[in-house]
């Protein structure tokens, strides 16, 4: 175990030197491996992947998404496009599903969320949302529900009669699903009502009903009572002896809640952690795939470019959910085909020529041990950690240009022992500022006990997976061109069992 005595540091390393790779002769070839995809896989184009819309089917895991590219001018944007997996490793892109139509009279100038569902004739339904922003479509606001058919997921057909309009301009995001104890197909739409932001209900016989024939509940389905926000993208799911409601809240925090109850016709309650994941894990969905569950949503791209908070539309990110059995909580967890695909293990050194395996700080002071760039291919890290006492903070750091020990680069991700938090901080200037946090969710640490945590990391964006109980979500600019390095600022604490697979 190598021990790491602190010595000051003062500020963070901006450097310009290059830096050798681990070992790439003992690389693989990934044939293809992307955990984080964008909207298509046509290189000239590498478009953004906004709000998540997942359909299992027969063993496929169909990502719908709302693509981000526009039309000939600013009123048309947003098709619905559509990827396919059935390892959450490699992806198809099958193209655009739904677009949007270029006429400013349109409904669909522009197209937002919806949800697909497979009737029992194996006709596929898609509703969705048309927006228009014009006031030339004939209807008093601007979103409508609309709905679409096909008998194959690639040639869909409109059904132009079908609008389906509320009473607020938000009204949006419909997911359909059929109730087997109620035996009828329900739509949950986001809206507002009496001022406040409220999931709406709907209901019909057949997914054939026309707008007219979708009758909203006399009752709100779930209203908003801890903000203002709207509650954006949400899914319904039965799993196990659960029920559970997901959204995502548009406003400050900006992440995906969640809501459970355990009776059919029971109260909405609510886990101390009621998330999944941070501000990096945006509008999810969540999906089942045979006794499988998982949530899908999207990590933003950042308004600064390289730096800033998180803007809209980026990348795919994939959790596996696991439930508790005694309380229901749910739980983002690494996708099992991650470990079993990603198991490769490779070497690592430190600036110093030392394998990479377990360092130990002291704690009072700063030290980073620096590390080898990462490689270009899809990383997994394993590694345990044990915090010693309740101050400082420890964890990795990324964006470090030169062969340095002792140094920060301009982000990292902190196991925030005195804050009980896990962070991911993008704007570091020094061992007293890292800025605004990028993403960040509460970790209780106990002394001396040791934490499992797999990092994931491909391209721009990783996942923190911290001991089977939380994730943390973000996009680091500068993770593969750089060196990094295992930090402590004032924690003592271990790292230890550090392996690298790809």
């Amino acid at each position: 175990m190598k021990k790491m005595w602190m010595v000051p540091v003062l500020a963070a390393a901006i450097c310009l030197g290059a830096t050798a790779c681990a070992d790439t002769d003992k690389s693989v070839d990934q044939k293809g491996a992307n955990v984080f995809p964008v909207s298509t896989t046509e290189d000239t184009l590498g478009v953004a992947m906004g709000d998540v819309m997942p359909f299992y089917d027969d063993g496929v895991m169909n990502i719908y998404h709302l693509r981000d590219s526009k039309g000939t001018n600013s009123m048309f944007y947003h098709p619905i496009a559509r990827l396919t997996t059935s390892d959450f490793i490699h992806y198809t892109d099958k193209g655009v599903a739904l677009d949007f139509v270029e006429d400013i009279s349109h409904v669909d100038a522009s197209l937002g969320t919806g949800s697909c569902i497979k009737g029992n004739d194996g006709v596929y339904h898609f509703f969705y949302t048309g927006h228009n922003d014009s006031g030339e479509t004939g209807f008093e606001f601007n979103e409508v529900i609309r709905h679409a058919t096909s008998t194959d997921q690639v040639e869909w057909e409109k059904d132009e009669d079908f609008n389906l309009v509320g009473s607020e301009n938000d009204f949006r995001d419909p997911y359909v699903y059929y109730d087997s104890t109620d035996s009828i197909y329900y739509m949950l739409v986001t809206t507002r009502a009496d001022g406040k932001a409220v999931i709406k209900r709907y209901s019909a016989k057949t997914l054939s009903a026309t707008a007219a024939e979708w009758v909203a509940d006399a009752n709100n389905f779930f209203t908003n009572t801890e903000g203002d926000y709207n509650m954006e993208c949400p899914s319904f799911i039965q799993y196990g002896n659960y029920y559970y409601l997901a959204y995502s809240e548009q406003g400050d925090n900006r992440v995906t809640h969640y809501r459970y109850k355990t009776e059919h016709d029971g109260e909405w309650k609510k886990f101390e952690r009621d998330s999944i994941d941070a501000s990096g894990f945006y509008a999810g969905r969540l999906e089942k795939a045979g006794d499988k569950l998982y949530a899908f949503a999207w990590c933003a791209r950042l308004s600064g470019g390289s730096s800033g908070g998180f803007d809209w539309g980026g990348n795919l990110v994939s959790h596996e959910l696991v439930q508790n059995p005694e309380t229901g909580e749910l739980s983002a967890v690494i996708p099992e085909s991650y470990k079993t695909y990603f198991s490769h293990e490779m070497t690592y050194n430190s600036v110093d020529g030392e394998k990479v395996s377990s360092y130990t700080f002291e704690g009072e002071k700063f030290g980073a041990y620096g590390v080898q760039k990462l490689s270009e291919n899809v990383t997994r890290i394993s590694l345990t950690i044990q915090s010693n006492d309740d101050k400082g903070n420890f964890g990795l750091s990324f964006g470090i240009n030169g062969d340095y020990n002792n140094r920060l680069g301009s982000a990292v991700i902190a196991f925030d022992v005195e804050n009980n938090r896990l962070t991911c901080y993008n704007g570091v200037s020094s061992i007293l500022r890292y800025g605004a946090p990028l993403a960040s969710v509460a970790f209780n640490y106990e002394k001396d006990k040791n934490y499992n945590a797999d990092v994931v990391i491909d391209g721009e964006i990783l996942t923190v997976y911290l001991n089977g109980e939380v994730a943390l979500t973000a996009r680091i600019t500068d993770m593969k061109g750089s060196n990094f390095a295992f930090y402590s600022n004032g924690a003592k604490c271990k790292i230890q069992d550090i392996k690298f697979y790809e």
